[in-house]
């Protein structure tokens, strides 16, 4: 019996340690831990892709068509986390578009920038409102008008570093004049390709 007994210990020390190295493979192959930012942690942003031209509406208020061809787009953008789901900072941009008589619209942007992040790992959705100003040049003229940016963000994070994705922005460029009837505010759209790097 007790011959037995010592076999049976002997038998579950054994098993233990054979299967311990399993174990520790389980633990390690477990879930991936959730990237979490703080205040101090930044984002440097790279976008690229179209730029839609809307309608224009003037404060009558009427809608006319902008007469402009899809363009393209290109900005860089960096951001600080103030709070785990609240990043602020800035976005430098530039975009073109081409009139049917192949004039050529140009605008660069520079916007202030807050965001409100939702996390659903291993997804982000940044929501955003820009604020800033545009410098336009069409044919001979030159503006400078305030602008809003209203947009969303879908990001797959690939690490804790990378997270790449697609932004939607609705542009709102409002184009004073000294001629109240002649002012207007063109209706736009951005969709973007996005590269996002966390440090």
């Amino acid at each position: 019996m007790r011959k037995t007994h010592c076999t049976v210990i002997a038998a579950g020390v054994l098993a233990l340690v054979a299967f311990s190295p399993a174990f520790g493979q389980e633990a390690e192959t477990g879930p991936v831990a959730v990237p979490q930012y703080s205040l101090g942690d930044q984002t440097f942003c790279i976008n690229a892709g179209l730029f839609i031209p809307m309608f224009f509406m003037s404060w009558t208020p009427s809608v006319a068509p902008t007469q402009l061809s899809l363009g393209g787009m290109g900005s860089i953008q960096w951001q600080a986390y103030l709070a785990p789901q609240i990043r602020i900072g800035g976005e430098l941009g530039a975009l073109f578009a081409l009139s049917p008589n192949t004039n050529f619209l140009f605008m660069a942007d520079l916007t202030a920038k807050i965001s409100y992040v939702f996390t659903v790992y291993p997804f982000e959705i940044p929501i955003y409102l820009g604020a800033g100003a545009s410098l336009v040049r069409y044919q001979d003229s030159q503006t400078i008008d305030p602008l809003l940016k209203p947009g969303a963000s879908f990001y797959w994070i690939f690490n804790s570093s990378w997270s790449f994705g697609l932004n939607v922005v609705y542009w709102w460029d409002m184009q004073f004049s000294a001629v109240p009837e002649q002012s207007r505010v063109g209706n736009f759209l951005e969709i973007t390709l996005s590269a996002l790097y966390h440090f």
